[in-house]
C-alpha cells in the first residue's frame, strides 16, 4: 500500500526526463529514414522528375532535328521518255523532211543538294541523256551536263536570322524545358522535405500523446492507491479516469495522423504498395538556425536562379526571334538564280564525259526572280502584327514574375523571421509549464492540490509542447518557401546540374534502364503473385452471409414498424 503512494514522486522523476523536442522510441519494424535519404530517393525514383528529365532530353533532340536542315542530300533520278509526233513544215525542213519524229530517251541524274546558312540552295549535279530517235538511225547519242546551280534569296528568307530561326527557337525551348525541370525538382524536393517534417511532427505528437497518457495512467494509479488509504476521494479518481480517456483518444488521433503522414511521404518517394507495410520514421532533427536572410542577396539569388524568372526571360528571347522572322517574311521574294557547268556529247557515256572534262563547252546563266503578293502579303502582315503583340505579352509576363518574386521574397523572409521568434517563445512557454507541472505533482504528493489541477497543468504543457513543435516545423517550411523563391534549393543541397550534365545523366539512366522500367516489372510480378495467392472465396459462405444480412435488415424494418 505504501509503495503505491510513492507513485507521485515517480511521476516527477518521469517528467524530468521528457524533452520538449526529442526522439520517440522507435518500433522494431519501422524503417528509419534521414532527410538526406529522402533527397536521394526523390532524385532517383520520383516519376515527375523523371518525366521532366525526359522532356528536357526531348527538347535537346529537337535542336539536333532542326539542325538537320543543313544536312546534304544525295539526289538520284531516272526518267524514260517515249514520244511520237507529227512534224510541222518547219520541223520537217530541220529534220530532213521526216513527217514524223519518234524518240525514246532515257535520262539519268544525280547530285548533291544542301542549304547554306545564308539561305542559298545549291545543287552540284550530273545529268546524262541517252538519246534514241529516228534521226540518228539507231546510233544512240549521249548528252551530259555537269555543273552547279544556286538560288540565293535576297530579301525574304535571306540571311542567317531567317534560316536559323527554328534552330534558335528550339535552343530556347530547350532552355525553357531545363528551367521547367529545375522548377519541378525544386517543388518535389520542397514537398518531400515538408512531408518529412510533417512526419516528424506527427510522430512527435504521437510520442507526446503517449507520454501524456503515461502521466494520466500513473496519476490514476496514484489516486486509486490514495483512495485505498483514505487520502483521496472518488471524485478525484473519476477526474483522473476522464483525463486518461481524453488522452487516449488524443493518442489514437495522433497515431492516425502519423500513418497518413507516412503514406504521403511514401507516395513522394515512389515507394511501391508492397513496401508500405513497413512504416517509416523520421530520424533527422529540425534545426532553427540563427542566420538572418539578407534582402539584397535574396533578390540577387532570385533573379539569377529562380526558374520561373529565367523561363520568362527565355520566353522573351523566343518572341524576339519570332518577331524578327515575321518581319523578314513581310519582304517580297527576290531570288538570285545562277548556274554554271559543262556540256558533253558523244556516242558513249565515256565520250560524252570526255567533252565535259575538256572544258570546251561551258554553260552559264544568271538572273533574278521577283514575287510580290498583290495585297501586300495578308498572311505575313497579320503574323507580324501577332508577333509584336506576343512580344508585349511576354514582356508583361516577365514583369509580372518580377513583381511576384519581390513580394514573395518579402513575405518569405518575414515568415522565416517570425517563425524563428515563435519557436523560441513557445519553447520558453513549454519550459515554464514543465516546471509548473513538476511543482503541481510535488504539491499533490503532500495533499496541497488535486488531480484536476494537475491534469489541467499537464494539458497546458501538452499544448505548449505541441505548439513548440508546430512552430519549429513551420520554420522549416518557411525556409523551404524562401529557397523556392530564391531558386537556391538545388544549390543549397548540392544537386544543381548544368544542362550538359543533366543530359549525360539522362542518357546514362536511359542506357541503364533506370526510368522505372525494372521497378515496374518487379511491381507487376508482386501484384500478380499477390493475386494468385489470394484465397478463393467460398460460395456457400457468401450465400450464408447474404442470408444473415437480409434477415438482419428485415428485423430492423420490423422494429421500425413497431415503433
Amino acid at each position: 500500500m505504501f509503495n503505491k503512494i510513492l507513485l507521485v514522486p515517480g511521476l516527477i522523476a518521469f517528467m524530468a526526463h521528457i524533452p520538449i523536442i526529442g526522439q520517440s522510441p522507435k518500433p522494431a519494424t519501422s524503417t528509419e529514414i534521414a532527410i538526406s535519404e529522402v533527397l536521394a530517393r526523390v532524385l532517383d525514383y520520383n516519376e515527375r522528375i523523371q518525366i521532366k528529365m525526359l522532356e528536357t532530353e526531348i527538347s535537346e533532340k529537337q535542336i539536333s532535328a532542326e539542325r538537320g536542315i543543313f544536312e546534304p542530300a544525295v539526289v538520284g533520278s531516272f526518267e524514260a521518255t517515249d514520244n511520237q509526233r507529227k512534224n510541222s513544215q518547219e520541223q520537217q525542213a530541220q529534220q530532213f523532211f521526216n513527217q514524223v519524229f519518234d524518240e525514246r530517251n532515257k535520262t539519268y541524274g544525280g547530285g548533291l543538294e544542301f542549304l547554306a546558312p545564308t539561305g542559298a540552295r545549291l545543287r552540284l549535279g550530273y545529268n546524262l541523256r541517252d538519246l534514241s530517235n529516228n534521226l540518228n538511225k539507231g546510233a544512240n547519242e549521249f548528252a551530259s551536263t555537269m555543273g552547279l546551280t544556286l538560288t540565293q534569296p535576297l530579301l525574304k528568307n535571306a540571311g542567317t536570322a531567317a534560316v536559323m530561326a527554328r534552330i534558335r527557337l528550339a535552343a530556347i525551348n530547350s532552355d525553357i524545358a531545363f528551367q521547367d525541370y529545375r522548377r519541378e525538382l525544386m517543388t518535389v524536393i520542397a514537398r518531400a522535405e515538408a512531408s518529412y517534417w510533417d512526419l516528424y511532427l506527427t510522430q512527435e505528437q504521437e510520442r507526446i500523446s503517449r507520454e501524456s497518457v503515461s502521466v494520466a495512467e500513473r496519476l490514476l494509479q496514484d489516486n486509486k492507491a490514495r483512495l485505498e488509504v483514505g487520502k483521496s476521494s472518488e471524485l478525484e479518481v473519476m477526474q483522473a479516469e476522464a483525463g486518461l480517456a481524453l488522452r487516449r483518444s488524443r493518442r489514437s488521433e495522433a497515431a492516425q495522423k502519423l500513418a497518413e503522414a507516412a503514406s504521403v511521404l511514401n507516395s513522394l518517394l515512389s515507394t511501391s504498395p508492397t513496401d508500405r507495410a513497413i512504416p517509416v520514421r523520421a530520424v533527422s532533427q529540425p534545426v532553427v538556425d540563427e542566420a538572418i536572410a539578407d534582402y539584397i542577396e535574396s533578390y540577387r539569388a532570385a533573379f539569377d536562379q529562380n526558374p520561373d524568372y529565367l523561363g520568362r526571360r527565355h520566353a522573351v528571347l523566343s518572341e524576339n526571334i519570332r518577331l524578327a522572322y515575321a518581319k523578314n517574311q513581310r519582304r517580297p521574294e527576290l531570288d538570285l538564280k545562277a548556274s554554271y557547268g559543262m556540256n558533253g556529247l558523244g556516242a558513249s557515256p565515256g565520250a560524252s564525259f570526255d567533252d565535259i572534262a575538256s572544258g570546251d563547252f561551258p554553260s552559264g546563266s544568271v538572273g533574278l526572280e521577283l514575287r510580290v503578293p498583290l495585297s501586300g502579303g495578308i498572311k505575313e502582315r497579320n503574323e507580324y502584327a501577332a508577333a509584336k503583340l506576343s512580344k508585349q505579352k511576354s514582356l508583361l509576363a516577365l514583369k509580372e514574375v518580377e513583381v511576384q518574386i519581390v513580394n514573395s521574397l518579402d513575405t518569405a523572409i518575414l515568415k522565416v523571421t517570425n517563425q524563428r521568434e515563435s519557436s523560441k517563445n513557445y519553447e520558453a512557454v513549454a519550459k515554464f509549464h514543465e516546471q509548473l507541472l513538476h511543482t503541481e505533482l510535488a504539491r499533490l504528493d503532500v495533499g496541497k492540490t488535486d488531480s484536476r489541477t494537475v491534469l489541467e497543468t499537464e494539458e497546458k504543457l501538452f499544448e505548449a509542447r505541441i505548439s513548440t513543435l508546430d512552430a519549429v516545423i513551420r520554420f522549416q517550411k518557411a525556409r523551404l518557401e524562401l529557397e523556392l523563391v530564391q531558386g537556391s534549393s538545388l544549390v543549397n543541397r548540392g544537386v544543381e546540374l548544368k544542362k550538359s550534365e543533366l543530359q549525360r545523366k539522362t542518357m546514362q539512366m536511359v542506357a541503364d534502364n533506370r526510368f522505372q522500367g525494372a521497378r515496374l516489372d518487379q511491381l507487376k510480378v508482386q501484384i500478380q503473385r499477390a493475386y494468385e495467392n489470394k484465397p478463393t472465396p467460398n460460395p456457400l459462405r457468401q450465400q450464408e452471409d447474404e442470408r444473415l444480412l437480409r434477415q438482419k435488415i428485415q428485423e430492423l424494418r420490423q422494429q421500425d414498424a413497431a415503433k
